[in-house]
């Protein structure tokens, strides 16, 4: 089962059955140009979840698990990867 959340010029949200959700959006703070973020999480069979985070424009990739309850958890991967080496239609 697809669920369609949000659906919106700049983005969306979308949750794929009960465990897994992922959303695109274009999102501004403050006087920084607006920033293209996506993110996703899948829930993990023992109550853990493990999320994902990208900025397109930055590059910024972060990857954490989430423990059970959802409260803390650890950064596993947080790394910017190069906009430089996207390839533009």
């Amino acid at each position: 089962m697809i669920k369609i959340n949000c659906e919106t010029s700049k983005g969306g949200a979308v949750e794929f059955g009960k465990d897994a959700w992922a959303s695109y959006a274009v999102a501004t703070a403050g006087d920084l140009p607006p920033a293209e973020l996506f993110y996703a999480n899948v829930s993990l069979l023992g109550g853990k979840s493990v999320q994902m985070f990208v900025n397109r424009e930055t590059g910024l990739l972060v990857v954490d698990i989430i423990n059970k309850g959802g409260k803390s958890g650890t950064e596993i991967v947080r790394t910017h990867i190069d906009a430089r080496e996207r390839k533009t239609a």
